[in-house]
């Protein structure tokens, strides 16, 4: 089974079909413009080295260049191998907010798959730290405990949602109090927290679990994947169609807006750093968290999966040098620069004409 590091850019492979049917079209017209112009007998005696075929070929050659290059730069993996680990890291907890209001869309395509997206790449760079995984809404639930392994970690990620969140709402509090009870309390350093939300809490408890956090050590990073300007809560049905917006009481929709005062308070309270969607990067939290001191986490083994992206990289490569020096002409498969004959000298021309006489 292949799996891709950046699946982003496997969208952009509809850009061949697509560039395939423009080649054609502009082959079509051309031949049509020719024809009303002149007689095609006539054409085929001005053009009689180029080749149709030819050409055809010398597109088709960029296009699949085109195509491979963009499959190196999504990172395929396939092949286990055995990876051991043995240095220094921090115990990171990821609290992933899975309440209905991060369904809001005014961070695209909505605030939880941009956040679950985000997050995956940012565990990619977490190798070799200890990784743990929280959800929540209303209330919060312990989803992956602490492992070295980040695949495990992320499959978690890609399970949370509205769906399964029995109680409503959003509770910083518990989050924080479930992602404390899988780090050592013990322990004077070595911890973060990461709270991704969007910054709506409804909890009663959260100034009390902040100042827990700061007690046992616990940084807290809150990243809000939301908009000030904030965006309707949309409710789906079973299908997964739009039935309409959530309403308060008075029946008004609900505007979903980004609280970032707390967000703010509980960075500050633990030593962290509050950090907003615009101008996320998951390096820049890496960054951040590199700043911890570390710990010895003993040695231990991991599966990995071997990247193949050279073999396509390699293919792209001789395809676009073939497809740069293939000639569109009949007999030259070697494009090569026409050179103009030189022009004699005066001396030279001088020189025949005597020995014409």
């Amino acid at each position: 089974m292949i799996r891709w590091a950046e699946p982003l850019y496997l969208w952009f492979l509809l850009v061949v079909p697509v560039g395939l049917v423009l080649m054609v079209l502009r082959g079509l017209n051309r031949r049509r413009a020719l024809s009303r112009a002149i007689d095609p007998e006539l054409a085929e005696r001005l053009t009689p080295s180029l080749s149709a075929g030819l050409s055809t070929l010398k597109g088709l050659l960029l296009l699949g260049a085109l195509a491979f290059l963009l499959l190196a730069a999504a990172r395929p993996k396939w092949g286990e191998k055995l990876q051991m680990y043995q240095g220094r890291g921090i115990d990171v907890v990821i609290a992933l907010d899975g309440s209905k209001s991060m369904l809001a869309e005014d961070v695209k395509p909505s605030r939880l798959v941009r956040a679950r997206t985000e997050l995956a790449s940012f565990i990619d760079g977490l190798a070799g730290n200890a990784i743990g995984v929280v959800a929540f809404a209303g209330d919060a639930y312990l989803m992956c405990p602490l492992t070295t392994d980040a695949d495990a970690a992320k499959l978690f990620l890609d399970i949370i949602g509205p769906d399964m969140m029995p109680v409503p709402g959003t509770d910083f509090g518990r989050a924080i109090d479930v992602s404390l009870s899988i780090l050592n309390p013990k322990e004077a350093n070595y911890k973060a927290l990461v709270l991704v939300t969007d910054g709506e809490d409804l909890g009663k408890n959260t100034a009390q679990a902040i100042q827990r956090a700061a007690e046992q050590n616990v940084r807290i990073f809150p990243v809000a994947f939301a908009t000030a300007e904030g965006s309707p809560i949309p409710d789906y049905d079973a299908q997964g169609s739009l039935k309409e917006y959530k309403k308060n009481r008075e029946g008004q929709v609900v505007m979903s807006r980004m609280n970032e005062r707390e967000l703010i308070v509980m960075a500050q309270a633990t030593g962290g750093r509050f950090l907003r969607v615009e101008g996320f990067s998951g390096d820049r939290l890496l960054a951040e968290l590199d700043r911890i001191r570390k710990k010895e986490l003993g040695g231990g083994q991991f599966t990995d999966y071997v990247e193949r992206y050279q073999l396509f990289l390699i293919i792209a490569l001789v395809l676009f040098a073939a497809g740069l020096g293939l000639s569109n002409r009949r007999g030259a498969w070697i494009q090569v620069k026409s050179q103009r004959p030189k022009a004699r000298s005066q001396d030279e021309e001088g020189g025949v004409q005597n020995e014409a006489a």
